[in-house]
């Protein structure tokens, strides 16, 4: 096996994960159904009003769609604002990363003229997904200490992060909803996965 094969072999499997992901992804950062999805059994949005949860989650979803420029304020803190820009910025980032890798892939594919190895890639990127899965499954009962002490001081170099009940955030998303749209992501994306080995194997035939 040469050295390319060996990097393409190592790298590309992660590049299809994170491909995979970013679809997942987009289905709920750009749509408001999470917000709402989880207002049924999330007590915190009987005090913010159900009206108010379907307007402030179309508004953050437009946000993060770029059709908002800023969220209003009020009712949105200006504390929060800063913050979801900064999310909003991540969430670019990834969209970039996706187009990126969307075209090393269709450059590869071109030049490959074959899709039987990523039928390779998608089945190693299937079992990094698994592994993951389980992960996440050993971390869920420490997920308040993972996501206040590990992940959000990693990620954000300031405490915006933090909410209270002068946070539209604090009824939309409480920290509960966070693990369950994770799980989802992982969830989908191994679903994701698994229907591309199929559709591959299919081709083969």
């Amino acid at each position: 096996m040469s050295l390319l094969s060996r990097i393409k072999r190592l790298i590309l499997p992660i590049f299809l994960l994170i491909w995979l992901f970013f679809i997942a992804l987009a289905t709920v950062i750009y749509t408001p159904w999470t917000y709402q999805v989880n207002c049924y059994w999330n007590l915190r949005c009987e005090q913010l009003g159900l009206t108010a949860v379907h307007n402030r989650s179309l508004e953050l979803a437009s946000f993060f769609r770029h059709q908002l420029a800023n969220l209003p304020s009020p009712p949105w803190s200006s504390k929060e604002i800063q913050h979801l820009t900064e999310v909003r910025g991540l969430y670019d980032q990834l969209f970039w990363l996706f187009i990126i890798i969307t075209l090393i892939m269709i450059f590869d594919l071109l030049m490959a003229k074959s899709l039987k190895i990523y039928q390779g890639y998608a089945m190693l990127s299937r079992n990094l997904m698994f592994g993951l899965l389980l992960a996440l499954l050993v971390i869920s009962p420490f997920f308040k200490f993972f996501w206040m002490e590990i992940f959000h001081p990693l990620v954000f170099n300031n405490q915006l992060w933090l909410t209270d009940p002068r946070d539209i955030s604090w009824y939309l998303m409480p920290r509960n909803y966070f693990l369950w749209v994770i799980f989802f992501l992982f969830c989908s994306t191994l679903l994701l996965n698994q229907a591309l080995i199929t559709w591959l194997t299919q081709r083969q035939k």
